[in-house]
């Protein structure tokens, strides 16, 4: 805490960002980190590749969180300080890895994702954190500030979002003391689960239906995979965001090791997703496609197609399972 501290004190301006297709343990990040450099008197922008997914938009009331405009920011002074949060390299932040890294004289990232092989940045990562939006309200009382109901909610979210609401490994005493906190400073547990979980729209529903009726079970019942295609995107008015959860419907099965989901964006892009129950590293797997993320959860994108992205993931998670 104090080495963050320490980078604060160096600089009277920052930027804040986070990784593509931001989630609520992300923007948490972003959001708590905002307030306290503007509490410490620095000046502060919040800008991202990707706009704030819908689901999610209820944690920034006040819209402190910007998509980056080239014709809105190229004005913007040179800044001291870039915050890279909730991921652990810089090769996951879309146009700001252009745009705001260059002009930074210093970088410094917080995570608790494990440490990608591929950057040489520094920063303060935690591997035993539950969540990014944890880390940063132990940074919060390191400086002496108090945790407001404005950081509560958004920290909060992040935390139940990267726990699956407290039922993930990483899930520890820890985490619960620093939810009890959460909730003692204004943060509603019932409220911000039905903002998260709750609140989507049909679309969402029809898109599960499609998706899951792509459903397949390989290596002797171990590994079930899905694909989401542009085409089911088109066809059901939802959007990409939308499957996030889809993969954890097959780990409710006994059997079943390690769950993958390849989804297409609308623009045609490839990404891939993977959750194990432990007996296989999916960041390790993720890494060699220059990915990366948790031993249990992790992604990836992949400059394949579909089907050729799928054919190397399945070989990749049978070997790692002694089945190829």
């Amino acid at each position: 805490m104090q080495d963050i501290l320490a980078f604060i004190n160096t600089y009277d301006s920052f930027i804040i960002t986070t990784h593509t297709g931001p989630d609520a343990d992300g923007i948490g990040a972003e959001i708590i980190l905002y307030l306290l450099l503007k509490d410490l008197k620095k000046q502060v922008h919040v800008l991202n590749a990707d706009s704030i997914p819908g689901r999610f938009l209820f944690l920034d009331p006040d819209r402190i969180i910007e998509r980056w405009d080239n014709n809105r920011h190229f004005h913007l002074p040179e800044q001291g300080g870039l915050f890279i949060v909730d991921t652990s390299d810089e090769f996951n932040l879309g146009c700001m890895l252009d745009e705001a890294l260059p002009h930074a004289q210093g970088v410094y990232i917080i995570d608790h994702h494990e440490q990608s092989p591929f950057t040489h940045l520094d920063g303060f990562i935690d591997v035993t954190a539950a969540s990014t939006t944890q880390i940063l309200i132990d940074l919060v009382i390191a400086a002496g500030l108090s945790v407001t109901k404005k950081i509560a909610i958004p920290a909060y979210a992040g935390l139940i979002y990267d726990t699956g609401s407290f039922i993930y490994s990483k899930t520890t005493a820890k985490t619960f003391e620093t939810a009890l906190l959460l909730v003692k400073s204004g943060a509603v547990p019932h409220e911000i689960y039905r903002d998260l979980f709750e609140s989507n729209n049909l679309s969402v529903l029809l898109l599960q239906k499609r998706v899951l009726s792509s459903l397949e079970i390989v290596g002797n019942g171990s590994v079930a995979i899905q694909v989401m295609t542009k085409r089911d995107l088109e066809e059901t008015g939802a959007v990409y965001e939308d499957a996030e959860h889809f993969i954890n419907i097959p780990l409710q099965i006994k059997e079943i090791e390690v769950s993958i989901l390849i989804k297409q964006t609308l623009e045609g892009l490839v990404r891939c997703s993977l959750r194990s129950k432990g007996k296989v590293n999916v960041s390790l797997l993720a890494q060699q496609f220059g990915g990366g993320g948790h031993k249990m959860a992790a992604g990836f994108k992949s400059n394949l197609g579909l089907e050729e992205t799928r054919a190397k993931v399945i070989q990749q998670v049978l070997t790692a399972l002694g089945m190829a």
